[in-house]
């Protein structure tokens, strides 16, 4: 249930920000006190392709039991997550972005930490082959 429900936030946050970045780049940008040129905003829209993509990704694959599919897209989305909070914390500190990088810092942190242990959970209680729940 705990993979499932992460996901779907995970699917929801993606498709809001993906749809964000692609279609106002600026604005996106500008709620975190950045600031964009014409080659960073070209930049941000292609981002925001790549994260809708995997919001797609996520909310497709939610439901799917399978030990394999679920490690690996828990593989994909930890390593993302991660990335994204390590990155907005260390913007956050540096002062490049602005407060509001703390509340995705921690959405990404809490994804990520809840995905690995619902996986380690999982993984230890299912034998392999066998479906997941």
């Amino acid at each position: 249930m705990a993979y499932r429900l992460l996901l779907a936030a995970a699917a929801l946050n993606g498709t809001v920000f993906g749809l964000l970045f692609i279609a106002v780049p600026d604005l996106a940008i500008s709620l975190f006190g950045g600031r964009l040129d014409a080659l960073s905003s070209l930049l941000v829209r292609q981002l925001g392709g790549v994260i809708l993509g995997i919001a797609i990704f996520d909310w497709m694959l939610r439901m799917r039991d399978e030990h394999a599919v679920r490690r690996a897209v828990v593989a994909a989305n930890v390593t993302a997550f991660a990335v994204v909070a390590v990155v907005a914390a260390y913007a956050t500190v540096t002062g490049t972005i602005n407060s509001l990088g703390w509340v995705v810092a921690v959405f990404h942190a809490v994804v990520a930490a809840g995905l690995a242990a619902t996986y380690l959970t999982s993984a230890s209680s299912t034998v392999p082959g066998q479906a997941m729940t």
